[in-house]
């Protein structure tokens, strides 16, 4: 029964990729995407499987920025990130990959997060396609209040909090800061505490049939490698075209 159980959820367009044999550019999480020349372009056409955006609510708008004091005019989440995976959208049809929108609130969540309902409403064909999920992570509001944002919002859960069933249902992944684990540097192997302490993280997740995404983790081959062993489900990364060349050529 139980084997019937997991063969059915598998079925899903968003099986759980925990313990994968074979890792691809569907386990890479594009963090801080906006940072790069070609924001969701680059990790879209590498077909990540995840990809980050922050931003901050002004005035009604979304805009786009690591820190509040470079928000620019034009670079809101709508010119970045909706409107071109619209477009995507329309381009591939049937043929598009399953694809995690995770947006980081950086400004007031409860405000930032209606502002954000309200601009998703306008992109149907974003909010009603299976294959994708828009994440909340962040200022995110309490997990209580999680029901009353429309069923196309899911969140990014902490491993530290206890939910109730119908809120871990609303959790589409779970994430935590590296340095809580440990402060290893991506050279050679994380000492035998930091690794068990990894895995405990990471086999209580799995144990909730979510996946699992550190931040904060040296961003290297060596530290891939590792993170892979330990069966961490989206590897993060400020280098696209390096974990993508390396994930390819595995």
């Amino acid at each position: 029964m139980i084997r019937l159980i997991t063969a059915l959820f598998c079925l899903s367009t968003w099986c759980m990729p925990a313990a994968a044999q074979q890792y691809t550019t569907a386990n890479a999480h594009s963090h801080n995407d906006y940072e790069h020349a070609a924001p969701f372009r680059n990790a879209f056409a590498r077909s990540f499987g995840s990809i980050e955006a922050d931003v901050y609510e002004r005035n009604g708008e979304l805009f786009v920025a690591h820190d509040s004091f470079r928000i620019t005019p034009e670079r809101t989440l709508r010119a970045l990130y909706l409107t071109p995976l619209q477009q995507a959208i329309r381009e591939k049809g049937d043929s598009l990959r399953p694809l995690q929108l995770l947006i980081d609130l950086k400004s007031a969540g409860e405000r930032t997060l209606q502002t954000l309902v309200h601009q998703l409403k306008q992109f149907p064909e974003i909010t009603g396609n299976p294959k994708i999920r828009l994440v909340i992570s962040g200022s995110m509001p309490a997990p209580e209040k999680w029901a009353q944002y429309p069923s196309f919002i899911w969140f990014d859960g902490r491993p530290t909090l206890t939910y109730t069933d119908d809120q871990l249902a609303r959790v589409a992944l779970i994430s935590d800061s590296f340095s809580r684990y440990a402060k290893w540097d991506g050279k050679g192997t994380p000492g035998n505490e930091e690794e068990l302490r990894i895995r405990t993280v990471i086999g209580k997740v799995h144990g909730m049939n979510k996946p699992f995404r550190f931040w904060g983790t040296p961003d290297n081959i060596t530290t891939w490698d590792v993170m892979m062993k330990l069966g961490v489900d989206y590897l993060n990364t400020d280098k696209i075209d390096a974990l993508a060349d390396y994930l390819e050529k595995r």
